[in-house]
């Protein structure tokens, strides 16, 4: 079973300048090469580590966490999927990640 959305566009539910910059982002486009749900958990586990929306330092760019939570924005995700990762046993990461649209449901809402 697939995850009834509200319809609403991804920039409605995040910052509007966070979605252009990770739009933008060479980081997001690199990841137009993960094709399954399996392929973006392994990419969370090896390169999240922090669930900030912006990069840390000197590059303010958007977070691996967002730019991979974005991607999971554009896949059509199942509700077994969302359970899976909202119980992944190998990362917090993984576990924050799939968190955050419900948290960016919360607020809106």
């Amino acid at each position: 079973m697939e995850i009834q959305t509200s319809g609403k566009p991804i920039d409605l539910l995040m910052e509007k300048v966070l979605c252009m910059n990770i739009m933008s982002s060479d980081y997001f486009k690199e990841l137009y090469r993960l094709k399954t749900y399996h392929e973006v958990i392994d990419e969370i586990y090896n390169q999240v580590d922090h669930v900030e929306p912006w990069m840390t330092g000197n590059c303010r760019g958007p977070s691996t966490a967002f730019c991979l939570l974005y991607k999971f924005f554009t896949m059509k995700l199942t509700v077994k999927q969302m359970h899976g990762l909202l119980k992944h046993p190998d990362s917090p990461y993984i576990r924050a990640v799939s968190s955050l649209p419900l948290l960016t449901f919360i607020t809106l809402y």
